[in-house]
This record gives C-alpha cells, sequence and structure tokens, in this order.
C-alpha cells in the first residue's frame, strides 16, 4: 500500500477529481482508498500543523503498514532557492523550524539548548529528519523527466516545520540561515518523526504557493502551488510499476 498524505481537502481536489477513490473507515472523514495499477492506495486528509498532522498519521499507522508515505501540498520558498509560485521542492530533511527558544541573543534551537539525552532510553527530542533514501532518489529522477513538469523548475533541498508561518521578512530571513532551507510548511518535519518511528520512508513533495516573509496576497498563488504538487502525484502514481521494479531490481 502506498499512503499520500495532505494537510487539506483543497490540496487533494484534484487527485479526488482523477482517482477512484471512496471513503475509507480507518480514520472516518479523513481517508479515502482505492486499488489503482495492481496497488492499493490510500489518501489521509492529517489536517492542519504539527499535532493535527502527527495524530491522524500516528492513529492510521496503528492500523496498517504502507510500504511508503508520501506527504505534498503547498509550501513557501526560501529566498536563496530561486523556486516561485508554481515551482516544486522535493525534500531531503525535515527540520523543526521554531523548536526552541527566544533568547536576547536571538531563537536558540532545541538541540542547541544542552538538553541532556540519555543514550540508553528513548530520545527526548528530535530537531531534524533525514529524508533521502532510494525512494526520494528514485522520484526525484522520475519528476525531473515528466513530460507535463518539462516547464517547473525542481529542486531539492532542507524543508522547515513552523508553527508560525514567517509572514515577515525578519522571521523568513532566520529561519533560512538557521536551517538552510528551501520550502516553509506546517506539517513535514512531524509526519516525518512518526515515520521514522514506525520505520517507513517518507517523501515529501511540495508546490510553491508563495514566497516566505510576506503575507500580500498579491505575491500569492494557493491554486498553482496545489496544482504542481497534484500533478507530481498523480505522475508518481502512473509509473508505479516501474518506479517499483527499479527499485526492486
Amino acid at each position: 500500500m502506498i499512503c499520500l498524505l495532505a494537510a487539506t481537502p483543497h490540496e487533494t481536489k484534484l487527485l479526488r477529481q482523477q482517482l477512484p477513490l471512496v471513503p475509507d473507515p480507518r480514520v472516518p472523514g479523513q481517508s479515502f482508498s482505492c486499488h489503482l495499477c495492481n496497488e492499493d492506495i490510500l489518501l489521509l486528509h492529517t489536517g492542519i500543523g504539527i499535532a493535527s498532522a502527527a495524530a491522524s498519521l500516528a492513529r492510521l499507522l496503528g492500523q496498517l503498514t504502507p510500504q511508503l508515505l508520501i506527504a505534498f501540498g503547498c509550501g513557501g520558498s526560501y529566498v536563496a532557492s530561486g523556486l516561485v509560485n508554481g515551482d516544486l521542492a522535493l525534500a531531503t530533511s525535515e527540520y523543526f523550524g521554531d523548536l526552541g527558544s527566544a533568547t536576547k541573543e536571538g531563537f536558540v534551537p532545541l538541540s542547541e539548548l544542552g538538553i541532556a539525552q540519555a543514550g540508553d532510553a528513548p530520545p527526548l527530542f528530535a530537531q531534524q529528519f533525514d529524508l533521502q533514501s532510494v525512494w526520494q532518489s528514485e522520484i526525484a529522477r522520475l519528476l525531473e523527466t515528466a513530460p507535463e513538469l518539462s516547464a517547473v523548475t525542481i529542486a531539492g533541498g532542507p524543508f522547515v516545520t513552523v508553527n508560525t508561518v514567517s509572514g515577515t521578512r525578519e522571521l523568513s530571513l532566520g529561519l533560512e540561515l538557521r536551517t538552510g532551507g528551501i520550502c516553509e510548511n506546517m506539517e513535514g518535519a512531524a509526519l516525518a518523526q512518526v515515520a521514522e518511528s514506525y520505520a517507513l520512508p517518507l517523501v515529501e513533495l511540495r508546490g510553491i504557493s508563495n514566497p516566505c516573509g510576506t503575507r500580500d496576497p498579491a505575491d500569492w498563488d494557493l491554486p498553482a502551488g496545489m496544482k504542481v504538487a497534484q500533478q507530481a502525484v498523480l505522475r508518481l502514481l502512473r509509473d508505479l510499476p516501474s518506479l517499483r521494479a527499479t527499485l526492486c531490481a
């Protein structure tokens, strides 16, 4: 089974129009399933934000063990990424961007606060999650050669998950400098933490809907970000047989 994860129904409208999805009882009102290309597909609307995303995914994974998780939706681009609205970002890692402490000297990530973690006990926290895998690299190659994405810039790099979207230039630049991130979102690191706890691969891709650092509606294009992310997911689903053959060879 392949599980598709998106925060809201707005980000899955195209998928639900083109796939024979029906309501699935595992997470009532949030999950939908179908069979495609000899593969069971389950779509989960996780809700917005870290807590909702983690809780929804953990609830689902208590009932099944998918082969792959694919998270998708909209995201904001940081300046140095060079990405603009309608482009596509693919995560190589996820980072909890505002998990830490505000000090007179500036923001200090939780990983730098000196909180001791016992080596023989479960970790108290994690700040960053590596998402590089054979799935991620092969999916990146596949998307770069997809005809319907030929006019789209596709970039890979660190993603940053926040509770507060960086609507000011100061906040945006601070997050970008601390993390080296290319794309900001509100769920990815939480999904990555749950996926890691279940030892499952997660691939995350996001369509760029806005530049970080502004709340000016003129700079935002949510439909463009939603559309390109779903186009990428549809391409992956159509190519599942060849993707699986390559990875299992």
